[in-house]
């Protein structure tokens, strides 16, 4: 996994979070591909012991404590048809805090229960199925870009499977203080814009 050049060998390139041979004979796996982004239509982060959020987006979470889980839920169609080459839950990390200096594993999981964001706690939370999704390690020190394998989640979407209901972001390890994302950034009169996490597909 990357986020720029520079985490590539030298025979290498970033393309679409992960490094790809970068050879004249050796197309990268997104070429010709067309790039999608989509914002979720609902989330809700739930950890240990907190309530329902009412629909109050904090200005970040925390992930790798406390049993921190992102839910996320996207409003896109693809057909069965759809050649998904890549896909990614993208997330951005905070600066606005200190974390530990250890570093936390990350995935996502498939959530099979409907579900919603302002009546979602820990103790409310919906079902999820895990699928053996690959791993990411966020490094205290890593990009500020994490980007999280979701394509064997997202290639079963165009089966429009009703128990398909978002994607959950877990850690598999826990550190003192878990790996703060931003969520939202504040706006004027008390507005929350710009919600961070994302999620970027490749279709061919």
């Amino acid at each position: 996994m990357c986020t720029t050049q520079s985490e590539c060998t030298k025979d290498a390139a970033c393309v679409a979070g992960r490094c790809q041979p970068d050879k004249p004979n050796v197309k990268p796996a997104i070429d010709s591909a067309r790039r999608i982004v989509v914002r979720p239509v609902d989330l809700a982060y739930v950890r240990r012991g907190e309530g329902p959020s009412g629909g109050a987006l904090p200005p970040l979470f925390v992930l790798g404590q406390g049993g921190g889980t992102l839910l996320l839920r996207f409003a896109v169609n693809f057909s069965s048809a759809a050649n998904i080459v890549e896909a990614y839950v993208v997330l951005r990390r905070s600066d606005v805090v200190d974390d530990d200096p250890a570093p936390i594993v990350l995935h996502a999981t498939r959530i099979v229960e409907p579900w919603a964001g302002r009546s979602t706690s820990w103790a409310l939370q919906p079902q999820m199925q895990e699928l053996r999704t690959p791993s990411t390690t966020v490094e205290p020190s890593g990009p500020g870009l994490v980007r999280l394998d979701v394509r064997d989640l997202v290639r079963q979407w165009g089966r429009h499977d009703p128990t398909d209901q978002g994607i959950g972001i877990i850690a598999e390890t826990e550190s003192r203080t878990g790996t703060s994302f931003a969520l939202a950034s504040g706006g004027s009169g008390g507005r929350t814009e710009d919600v961070e996490p994302y999620l970027e597909v490749y279709v061919r």
